[in-house]
């Protein structure tokens, strides 16, 4: 059964939905504003909405798998999920707000980025891709749109774990159910085994992305990471984003 119609103004567990700020096939993304004076988290939230098309059982199940698997993880580099409701016969993520995504802001405010600040930027979602990494799940859509930031940039979260498995850091191939065109490992075309190694492989492809929408130079040490890291041989590449952190933190890059 379709649940209602969602749209500004529906009141769910104490805040208001305003203006949409982000839509993917199978789900919509609304920032929030209490209308309570004590709110259950804090004043302003984003509520992920699970498309009323898409509630089939198997899809329903993703969603909120997505949920749990985020609500356990507690790290300054994950976007916060608060809670995962049903409410009116469609279902709800209600997770922390930040003001854009990275690719967005690129492309909108440029001016707030650097040559430094972005490597900050950078070191920060490899601090949590590698969080992730070590609690067993693997994101597998690892792209610039799924890097959230605050403008001040002091805040840098990595979000969207709609396709993210938690089963182990390896499993057998026959996996490829989506993802983001020009970031995904080539193994995954391949039905191959997947590990860690593939959202290493789209990290990446990330860090390059961000410097060829900037047009900042990239540094040799950046560089070396990028070619290591989308190196088309998953043997090849860095073992694990620990190998990628560590690099970004004790070198000095120029």
């Amino acid at each position: 059964m379709e649940g209602i119609k969602i749209r500004p103004g529906y009141v769910i567990k104490g805040y208001m939905l305003k203006e949409m700020v982000g839509a993917g096939g199978f789900s919509t993304v609304y920032r929030a504003e209490t209308i309570d004076p004590s709110p259950l988290y804090t004043s302003i939230i984003a509520v992920k909405i699970l498309h009323p098309r898409r509630l089939e059982r198997s899809q329903i199940n993703q969603f909120i798998k997505e949920g749990r698997i985020v609500k356990k993880l507690e790290h300054p580099n994950i976007v916060r999920v608060f809670d995962i409701i049903q409410q009116d016969g469609n279902f709800f993520i209600l997770m922390e707000f930040l003001d854009t995504d990275l690719l967005k802001a690129i492309r909108m405010k440029r001016e707030i980025f650097n040559e430094k600040n972005i490597i900050d930027i950078i070191t920060k979602s490899a601090k949590g891709l590698s969080y992730v990494h070590q609690n067993g799940i693997i994101h597998k859509d690892v792209n610039p749109s799924n890097i959230l930031i605050s403008f001040s940039l002091e805040k840098v979260k990595i979000t969207d774990f709609g396709l993210a498995r938690k089963e182990g850091l390896f499993w057998k191939g026959g996996d490829f159910n989506g993802g983001t065109e020009g970031y995904i490992p080539p193994e995954r075309f391949k039905g191959e085994p997947i590990d860690e190694r593939g959202d290493i492989y789209s990290f990446g492809k990330t860090i390059e992305k961000i410097y060829e929408e900037l047009k900042f130079p990239m540094p040799e040490k950046i560089r070396n990471i990028v070619k290591i890291a989308t190196d088309p041989n998953p043997k090849n590449r860095f073992e694990s984003m620990e190998g990628i952190v560590y690099i970004l933190e004790t070198r000095k890059i120029e």
